[in-house]
């Protein structure tokens, strides 16, 4: 097998003909580089996990790996986020509208909120352990964010929606009203650290 990243030809696929072993040892390759595999292709077409056992190895195959920097994707999921940031009071509101009309609130639908607090808090953690801002706040940020799961993962265990959404109103709230006004910051703050790295290096 012949395996192409990001364009350049490499020797991976050459002594084996488990495409397992073949993917592990790119994305650990790519890990030394922060990166992680964005597409893979093989013979031209894109391939998900689920098929990747139809690929007859013993035939003459091509496999393409595009790639992405662990900066682009933490600067995808800040661009991402604005949206998310909406969408989250957005929901919030119709919550409350709920609790007014003294109407059920769906369990799948603070499971969906409780994924992007979740997503949101990984995020958080990912940004002051690879960047430095000019403002420190970040990590008490994170501290109190976390506290904030906890109490929420207890009410979501016992289903006491209500005191969910009260806990939503109050600290997680203004954590993502600030931090969605600050989101340019952050995100000029890593292209010009970015920019620095590769000046000193």
């Amino acid at each position: 097998m012949e395996v192409y990243i990001d364009n350049q030809k490499t020797n991976f696929g050459r002594r084996s003909k488990d495409l397992e072993k073949i993917l592990k040892a790119i994305s650990k390759k790519l890990e030394k580089h922060e990166k992680v595999i964005q597409n893979i292709y093989i013979n031209g077409s894109n391939i998900q996990d689920s098929i990747i056992l139809d690929i007859d190895m013993d035939r003459p195959n091509i496999m393409e790996v595009e790639t992405k920097s662990y900066t682009d994707l933490i600067l995808d999921s800040l661009t991402l986020l604005k949206e998310y940031i909406e969408t989250f009071f957005e929901v919030k509101k119709d919550f409350q509208q709920l609790i007014e009309n003294n109407e059920k609130i769906s369990g799948i639908e603070i499971e969906e909120t409780d994924s992007f607090l979740n997503w949101f808090s990984d995020l958080l953690f990912f940004l002051v352990e690879n960047y430095a801002f000019a403002f420190r706040s970040l990590q008490a940020t994170i501290q109190t964010f976390r506290e904030e799961l906890v109490t929420l993962a207890e009410l979501k265990e016992r289903k006491d929606y209500v005191a969910y959404v009260s806990v939503l109103d109050y600290c997680v709230s203004d954590i993502l009203e600030n931090f969605k006004v600050n989101i340019d910051y952050y995100y000029k703050s890593i292209l010009e650290e970015v920019e620095q790295r590769q000046i000193v290096f």
